[in-house]
């Protein structure tokens, strides 16, 4: 007769030291909640610290751009103006996920609601773009965790691309959505905390 055994502990996401799943923050590092599924997953598993997930962030968005300038089917990004220096064509960014009202509503692709997070229109538009999420991101980490912080910027982008799309923008990329989210999620912590 086999026994079934009652799982009961897990490790901290935090600090990776064996914990109860009863307790309401770990008693090695002081994590709230350290059973959550938020907090407890495959995603945000490798993320210890804050500077590891910014970095992540801004190698996707780097590796996205660096892609869509390599796909470029004419060399019109070859200008030397600084506002369109290394500019992508609108076919590579339609090819990796743009969004708008062309994409979401004629070619139904509802995927690019995400994608689109990660898509830049220049250089100086990604570079602005990686300055502000270095700011901003750890900031969010530490006051929300990092599992908190991918959902605030993921649902963030979704939700701004969504909106300008039923505003009937055509064509649409880049994180501004998703910052503006992160900046969202400070005001309210700061308003409902208080103090400084």
């Amino acid at each position: 007769m086999t026994k079934q055994r009652n799982n009961n502990s897990l490790l901290c996401p935090g600090c990776r030291k064996l914990i109860s799943r009863s307790v309401s923050a770990c008693p090695f590092c002081g994590l709230k909640h350290p059973s959550s599924r938020l907090k407890n997953n495959f995603l945000v598993a490798g993320f210890k610290d804050p500077a590891s997930l910014v970095t992540a962030l801004i190698t996707i968005n780097a590796a996205m751009f660096l892609l869509s300038i390599a796909i470029n089917t004419n060399l019109t990004g070859m200008h030397f103006s600084p506002l369109n220096f290394l500019s992508p064509s609108n076919q590579s960014l339609l090819v990796l996920g743009s969004t708008g009202t062309i994409p979401l509503f004629h070619f139904h692709r509802w995927w690019s609601l995400i994608s689109a997070n990660y898509l830049h229109g220049s250089l100086l538009h990604i570079v602005f773009n990686m300055i502000a999420l270095r700011q901003l991101a750890p900031l969010v980490i530490q006051e929300f965790g990092a599992s908190r912080t991918i959902l605030l910027y993921t649902l963030g982008g979704i939700g701004g691309f969504l909106i300008s799309s039923l505003a009937g923008v055509r064509f649409t990329i880049g994180a501004s959505a998703s910052l503006c989210s992160l900046i969202g999620a400070l005001l309210y912590y700061g308003k409902s905390r208080g103090g400084s």
